[in-house]
């Protein structure tokens, strides 16, 4: 009986230690050349994994005792390094595939669980999707939703069956958001469904899932979530960011990864509440205890710049910086008595801020009765400024009340106004409060046409 259950353990040691690590034959028809990539998505990029080989059987194995994340692998070329996916598991990683570089529809796999059910879902999904796009194409649109809606349903019964797979998981990101689905339900008033698509836009994503960083789906939907629906509604995005930050954990690798992304999206202030978002991220996430990873020094220099943003948003009082006119004679801008003050960051030679004078002209014979006064800042600086009056007297801004440069080079006013893009535009009241900033020339009318009303 000893025996018996000595040679048992031995067989299962046996077994155990032939799945360790991972080892994949690849059989590539058709493919002219003996070298191979293998790469795997990360964060919506593309990380090589290995550069195979071919062997006296004119196969490629990918072999090793080390252990893979669970995540959507690649089969690729020097050139294009995406043409084959698969799934490798820490459970699922014994098995063959076999591809056709002549006939990409032409790919299968055997011993594994994993990509028999992928492989199955990937042929359904990518006929549909090539009839969606013949739809699209001839502007059918209303069968095209018709197909996503059918892709939708296969994708659900997908992921029913095979709950607790990692495939389930990579069928379940993608399923696609339909708002007509969603209007049936909650009517079709825009602001309910924004808010509605807001709460529910990522449901198909487990943001505390560790594998979900690998899952190709998971960057696309969280850029597209910020970038097509919460910006739609600028003071839901710092709720939003604390929501998806939260989900994910953070101790997490999620959470190390996009920590980071939105600091870096947030950092150029495309719009004026951008830099309050960047504030909230600094102030809130980067300590020594939730951004651990990073260095004291890295961490400073994020509040560094969190405060130079801060000082400039508005409802904050303008930074108090004296600059010069042509003659040298010094101008506070805090003592520029204007009950509206433009004031406009320009350089000359620039095309953009070129184009922006003649709208500023038009604007100030428009609204001079109004209390405006422009006020130009012109970014060359110490010897450089002659250009600005030159600037000055080519791009006709001779009439302005004000045009003004930094001489001396030390005022560091582009710092302190947190310039990072030429023209800015500024609209500050009568108490030196900033109303607006970063406003484009095209839409300086309407934004004050808005300050005025919201003033009655």
């Amino acid at each position: 009986m000893k025996h018996i259950l000595f040679s048992i353990a031995i067989i299962m040691t046996v077994g155990l230690s032939a799945q360790s690590g991972y080892d994949i034959m690849i059989k590539a028809k058709n493919y002219p050349t003996d070298s191979l990539f293998v790469s795997y998505n990360y964060g919506g990029g593309n990380v090589v994994l290995s550069a195979l080989k071919r062997n006296y059987h004119w196969d490629f194995i990918l072999k090793s005792d080390a252990v893979l994340p669970d995540a959507v692998y690649y089969i690729g070329t020097l050139r294009k390094k995406e043409l084959f996916p698969f799934i490798i598991t820490q459970k699922d990683n014994h098995f063959d595939l076999n591809i056709d570089f002549e006939d990409k529809k032409n790919y299968s796999s055997k011993g594994s669980k994993e990509n028999t059910v992928f492989f199955k879902y990937k042929h359904q999904a990518d006929s549909l999707k090539n009839k969606r796009k013949e739809y699209l194409m001839n502007r059918q649109f209303h069968k095209k939703d018709l197909v996503t809606l059918e892709l939708n349903q296969i994708r659900r019964k997908y992921v029913a069956q095979n709950l607790g797979t990692f495939v389930a998981k990579l069928i379940k990101s993608d399923i696609e958001w339909i708002d007509s689905e969603i209007t049936d339900r909650k009517g079709k008033d825009k602001a309910t469904l924004l808010d509605y698509k807001i709460k529910n836009y990522l449901n198909n994503i487990d943001l505390s899932d560790k594998t979900a960083l690998r899952l190709p789906k998971t960057h696309k939907l969280i850029t597209e979530y910020f970038d097509r629906v919460v910006h739609l509604k600028p003071e839901a995005v710092i709720p939003a960011l604390d929501s998806v930050l939260w989900a994910m954990g953070c101790k997490s690798e999620m959470f190390k990864f996009y920590l980071p992304f939105f600091t870096r999206k947030y950092s150029f202030p495309f719009r004026p509440w951008v830099d309050k978002v960047y504030a909230h991220l600094a102030k809130k996430y980067y300590t020594k205890e939730i951004a651990y990873w990073l260095s004291e020094k890295e961490i400073q220099r994020v509040h560094e710049m969190a405060k130079r943003k801060e000082e400039s948003l508005p409802g904050k009082i303008i930074p108090d910086i004296t600059l010069v006119d042509k003659n040298d004679k010094s101008v506070r801008l805090r003592d520029i008595d204007a009950k509206y003050m433009v004031l406009v960051f320009w350089r000359p030679g620039c095309s953009h801020c070129r184009h922006a004078m003649p709208i500023l002209r038009e604007f100030q014979t428009k609204y001079k009765s109004k209390g405006v006064k422009i006020v130009t800042a012109c970014t060359r600086q110490r010897s450089d400024t002659y250009r600005c009056w030159e600037g000055v007297k080519n791009e006709k801004m001779e009439d302005f009340d004000y045009n003004l440069a930094d001489k001396s080079g030390k005022t560091d006013f582009l710092k302190k106004y947190n310039i990072t893009g030429i023209p800015n535009i500024f609209i500050i009241d009568k108490n030196k409060k900033i109303i607006d900033k970063k406003v484009a020339p095209s839409r300086l009318q309407e934004v004050f046409e808005k300050v005025l009303r919201d003033e009655k």
